[in-house]
């Protein structure tokens, strides 16, 4: 809880920054300082607009010399600040490779139940934020959510005590929050209107937020878990992982069964792959407003993602969409602090790392087993079969 509560003062501050920052070009926001008159205000905006201005121009320069990199990516790329140089292009994946493995657009599903919620949820109460397993991508959504849509009836109506804890506090005050109160990563069925988040749940109407779930690539999934396992606990180690049929047993095929904790509840799934067909297939029997995405889509189509999640509960989107993670500095200067990007379009853009650990058992058992419907619904192709 300290951790937690210690992040999100980080981003209170960063929210201040931000604010301040944006008090110098928005009229409707009193100065921070009764000594700034309005000259010395307009003339500090100035500086601002242009320093952010000169140094854009500079990183578009610098991308010019693009070494073969295909446009979509240098795209993204310029988005986040990242300067290409030959040594980074030779690593990153082709387009080719990322279409081959998710296609050419991104797929949102749910976009029908946008006008049911503008038309019940009323623009100064409603807000947007992340829900997903482990590893999918939450904390990237919120981070590009909040610096690039505005519920701007947010900012005048308080929607949490500003008495409680900073943890329980939305730092921008636009509608962007950092997860479902009910816990991004529990279950919708036994946690939604029954439990509340430690943290940014408190004072919050649940049936009022508008998630947006994130899936991911299950193949890819589980090799995140296998990385970051948060609170599901499985038998494996580093060298055999995801371990879906149990390594050490030769004479059958017994699945590792997995438990995970969750807020209100212990769960148990028979292996990695039945907690992913089980976390979504809940998911996807919900008839509330909500958007589902896949990880990949928001990491190579992020502006169409969070446009359209933006669109959807009335908010306004930026004009300028800046591909920001948890890591970057709240900086008016190109930076290449977001390596976070570029770690993941290595991993998640290239087909030779996605059965990484897999053995020949595993993915048998992932083919016979893995949720086809979910697999279709979302275009994930399955990989073909070891040779017998």
């Amino acid at each position: 809880d300290k951790i937690l509560e210690l992040e999100h003062e980080v981003e209170i501050w960063k929210g201040r920054y931000e604010m301040a920052v944006s008090s110098l070009h928005d009229p409707d926001i009193l100065p921070l300082q009764n000594s700034i008159n309005d000259e010395d205000a307009q003339v500090m905006a100035n500086e601002l607009s242009v320093a952010d201005l000169q140094e854009e121009k500079k990183h578009r320069a610098r991308n010019v010399e693009r070494y073969g990199v295909d446009d979509h990516i240098v795209k993204i790329l310029t988005a986040a600040n990242v300067e290409i140089d030959e040594e980074l292009a030779e690593q990153l994946p082709t387009w080719d490779d990322i279409v081959s493995m998710y296609g050419d657009k991104p797929i949102i599903h749910g976009l029908d139940t946008c006008q049911t919620y503008r038309d019940t949820v009323k623009p100064e109460a409603r807000m947007l934020g992340p829900a997903g397993m482990f590893n999918t991508g939450t904390n990237l959504l919120f981070e590009l959510m909040k610096v690039n849509c505005n519920i701007k009836e947010a900012r005048n109506v308080p929607s949490v005590d500003p008495l409680l804890p900073i943890k329980y506090r939305e730092p921008r005050r636009n509608g962007m929050r950092w997860q479902a109160p009910w816990g991004k990563h529990n279950p919708p069925t036994t946690h939604r209107g029954r439990n509340v988040a430690k943290a940014w749940g408190k004072g919050i109407t649940q049936t009022d937020f508008f998630p947006v779930v994130l899936i991911k690539d299950p193949y890819s999934w589980m090799g995140s878990q296998c990385r970051h396992k948060y609170t599901a606990f499985w038998g494996h180690d580093e060298n055999h992982c995801p371990n879906l049929i149990r390594w050490r047993v030769r004479d059958k095929d017994e699945t590792a069964f997995v438990r995970v904790k969750y807020a209100l509840e212990w769960a148990q799934y028979e292996s990695l792959l039945d907690m992913w067909n089980k976390w979504y297939e809940e998911w996807d029997e919900q008839t509330f407003p909500h958007l589902t995405t896949r990880f990949e889509d928001l990491l190579f189509h992020g502006e169409e993602v969070t446009r359209a999640a933006c669109d959807c509960v009335g908010g306004e989107f930026t004009d300028n969409f800046k591909y920001v993670e948890g890591s970057a500095k709240p900086q008016l200067t190109v930076h290449k602090g977001s390596n976070g990007l570029v770690k993941a379009m290595l991993q998640y853009g290239d087909p030779s790392k996605r059965l990484t650990g897999f053995s020949d058992r595993d993915r048998t058992y992932a083919s016979k087993n893995m949720d086809m419907e979910l697999m279709n619904k979302y275009a994930y192709v399955p990989p073909i079969l070891p040779a017998s």
